[in-house]
């Protein structure tokens, strides 16, 4: 396994990581992480919230059960945010890990993740959902998030500190400026780049950038025909190929969410392939955007605009319509448009209450992009 230049409680960073919060059950969460284990894919990221069904059936536990023959080996990552997973902080919420500002609360939350994981400690624990600058500022209050994980720290709970977020490059530059942080996750895929100076700047800083969404929230992963067709002299198979190869091209690790086992099989095919140059990176992404069109709307089916007050599935919905609109899979179109009209998504229940967009990270106009939806497919 190819690693990055950073490593954490002195295990190598690769130029993959395992996003804990698409598993598909308790089964594959531990064929996948012991599989990645294995192949030396060794960085773990959950959340309270991945994933949850229930206290007993969730993201930490089913890490914390894969692990548990080999904790030492792992990276593991756990984290909390101060906001509501989107631009405001909201009502402490400790079962989901949102709007925690006390350091009692941060307390709370840091001995239940180690509850639920079955574990002592943490490699990285991470200040999640910085999105903006109140959030971000939350943190700092006397008595706080960061008085009570600073505390944590010192007890040996975990020893490396991270950040993660939405924001853009200044928003990046200024955490990394902090001096306080090891690692930095932020959206960047080959269809999205716009954080790219950030993390790069990061990198430079001794700060390690894992990227999140490196497949556009689902978008690219269709094992997509035409991407194969129009760049297999590239060597390139398909957009899913594409994607972590781009990524991993600068040397950031791709947190790839994996719901199975043979999403972690294929993106360890991947990681086999040589890394690509500079320049092929460039030529590439300019003739893959060509191809695609670019993205209409930059959904990355995070899942913090649900549950919906009426049962719109919203990030399925986005999901679909970027592969009929953006990606262009002509034979699927009419397949697809009926599906979006079916009961599993229910897009023409929405009443435009707007409570998605308060928590939507990427500050998407949803009950627009749906308007526009259902005008297009009625």
């Amino acid at each position: 396994m190819k690693n990055t230049e950073f490593k954490f409680n002195k295990k190598p960073l690769s130029l993959l990581s395992v996003g804990c919060m698409r598993f598909d059950s308790r089964e594959q969460a531990d064929k996948i992480i012991n599989y990645c284990a294995d192949n030396k894919v060794l960085f773990l990221d959950t959340s309270p919230m991945y994933c949850f069904q229930s206290e007993e059936e969730n993201t930490e536990t089913w890490t914390g059960n894969a692990i548990k023959n080999i904790r030492d080996k792992v990276i593991l990552s756990a984290k909390c945010s101060t906001g509501n997973g989107g631009m405001e902080i909201g009502d402490y919420n400790k079962v989901h890990g949102f709007s925690v500002t006390t350091a009692d609360q941060v307390r709370e939350l840091i001995e239940q993740s180690l509850r639920r994981l079955n574990v002592d400690y943490f490699d990285v624990y991470q200040l999640w959902a910085a999105h903006n600058e109140e959030i971000y500022k939350e943190a700092f209050k006397k008595g706080g998030w960061m008085e009570g994980v600073l505390k944590a720290r010192e007890e040996g709970l975990f020893k490396h500190l991270g950040i993660t977020t939405h924001s853009d490059n200044e928003f990046i530059k200024m955490a990394v400026d902090e001096g306080i942080y090891e690692v930095i996750i932020a959206p960047f895929n080959i269809v999205d780049n716009s954080r790219l100076e950030g993390l790069l700047y990061a990198q430079s800083k001794n700060v390690a950038p894992i990227v999140m969404n490196p497949l556009a929230g689902g978008m690219l992963s269709e094992q997509i025909r035409q991407t194969a067709a129009c760049l297999s002299d590239k060597n390139i198979d398909s957009s899913i190929d594409l994607s972590i190869r781009y990524i991993t091209s600068f040397g950031f690790s791709a947190l790839a969410g994996m719901s199975n086992l043979e999403h972690a099989k294929t993106n360890m095919e991947i990681m086999k392939k040589p890394l690509l140059t500079s320049e092929q990176t460039s030529l590439l992404r300019d003739k893959f955007l060509k191809m695609i069109d670019a993205a209409q709307f930059q959904c990355t089916s995070c899942g913090y605009c649900m549950p919906c007050p009426k049962n719109v599935n919203i990030p399925e919905i986005f999901k679909l319509w970027n592969k009929i609109k953006v990606l262009k899979i002509s034979e699927d179109s009419d397949k697809l448009k009926k599906t979006l009209l079916s009961d599993n998504y229910k897009i023409q229940n929405c009443n435009k209450c707007t409570s998605c967009e308060s928590k939507c990270p990427n500050n998407i106009e949803i009950v627009k992009m749906l308007d526009i939806i259902n005008e297009t497919i009625i």
